[in-house]
């Protein structure tokens, strides 16, 4: 810990959201974006540092290269943004040269590009999950039914896990990401996942795919430009990528959709706007909602305030892109807004490398439900709904009762 950092009067971070308001943001953050946009925070490790709210500073906090990415920095602030010491091959960890080198071995499987030719692919996979739905018994969960299964189809074809172990790939990441695992269950998912990674690397190094796993044991690993452990950290890095962020925003757009009637009835009559209608749906319920953590490596000004060398920086997302400076009226949801660039998947040069990805899946998922179930409804009150709790990194809903 930064001892002068500590010694200056600070808040406890993360703050808990109002019980009446779970889709919007705490709301001590709307008074430190207009009174003190950036202030000392203790995280719950003990760590200071500082918070950043407001969009301009966020953004220029993600894209300078003043502040770094390098967990192992002095001064980083872990806290719950890495409680275990990340790997080689956790790109998300490190600055370049060793990020860009990272990056650049998979960055052609998730151009915008390779997105966007996965459409008919997605689309049959969301087409599928909304016959069964209409099939089956009502009311339904559909993070269950919807939500989580079609993000993880998606990632198990990049990765190249076959269909034949995805139910039991898809109980250990469930696992991980449930409200409450016991630690003992969660120590168990996450070693089955990462042993289950090592070999299907393996089984690719013995007989190269055309997935990103088995072009990383074709290509870098016979090459020795990495190796086994390195490209199993990748995966899982992508992995986290792909998957929970995705469905709990699939999740909280759905709900945020019922919750405005008004802006579901606009997306099912015209969804032309679907590209628009998920940047506006990415702002406003941000998932990342304890934002992006960051160390300054030299003295930096920021918001009227100096940063020194060595002190940790947290760059909350969430609400920047809450911010009425940027955006008009920005708690309401409002799909024709236009001009949306949420920072959702950060900025800058550690931007979330699944992020054209994502906002296709977002696409025809979201257009595609309002449009085949018109009637959707939720089965249940508002106020019985259970959300994750405010220590979460990723926010979302534990379950969604829907009927139609």
């Amino acid at each position: 810990m930064n001892e002068a950092l500590a010694e200056k009067q600070t808040c406890p971070f993360p703050l808990a959201r109002d019980a009446d308001h779970v889709l919007d943001l705490p709301l001590d953050y709307r008074r430190m974006r207009q009174e003190e946009p950036i202030v000392r925070v203790t995280l719950p490790s003990g760590e200071v540092a500082w918070l950043v709210s407001r969009y301009a500073d966020v953004k220029l906090v993600l894209s300078d290269e003043r502040f770094s990415s390098r967990v192992a920095a002095p001064g980083f602030p872990k806290g719950f943004y890495f409680p275990v010491d990340p790997q080689p091959g956790a790109f998300v960890a490190v600055d370049p040269p060793e990020h860009t080198r990272y990056r650049r071995m998979i960055m052609g499987q998730f151009t915008k590009k390779r997105a966007e030719a996965l459409r008919p692919e997605i689309q049959q996979i969301v087409d599928e999950h909304i016959d069964k739905l209409l099939a089956g018994p009502k009311p339904v969960n559909l993070v269950t039914a919807f939500a989580r299964p079609i993000p993880l189809m998606v990632v198990c074809d990049l990765l190249g896990v076959p269909y034949s172990d995805r139910l039991a790939f898809g109980r250990w990441i469930n696992t991980l990401v449930e409200a409450n695992p016991s630690p003992a269950a969660r120590n168990a998912s996450a070693a089955a996942l990462f042993g289950y990674m090592n070999k299907l690397v393996a089984d690719k190094e013995r007989k190269p795919t055309d997935d990103v796993l088995g072009r990383l044991a074709g290509e870098q690993i016979r090459k020795g430009e990495l190796n086994r452990n390195e490209a199993v950290v990748i995966g899982m890095m992508l992995l986290s990528a792909g998957y929970d962020t995705t469905a709990s925003s699939l999740s909280l757009s759905v709900l945020s959709l019922l919750q405005n009637p008004d802006q579901m009835k606009l997306l099912r009559e015209e969804p032309e706007i679907a590209v628009s209608a998920v940047e506006e749906l990415l702002r406003h319920q941000n998932v990342m909602q304890h934002g992006v953590a960051r160390v300054a490596v030299e003295d930096v000004e920021l918001a009227g305030q100096t940063v020194r060398a060595g002190e940790g920086v947290i760059a909350l997302t969430s609400s920047a892109d809450r911010d009425d400076e940027m955006y008009p009226d920005a708690d309401q949801l409002d799909l024709t807004r236009g001009g949306s660039n949420p920072l959702a998947f950060g900025f800058g040069i550690h931007s979330c490398i699944a992020k054209f990805l994502a906002r296709v899946e977002m696409q025809i998922a979201l257009s595609t439900l309002v449009r085949r179930i018109p009637t959707l409804e939720l089965a249940a009150k508002p106020e019985e709904l259970e959300f994750r709790n405010p220590s979460a990194m990723v926010y979302s809903v534990n379950e969604l009762p829907v009927t139609w």
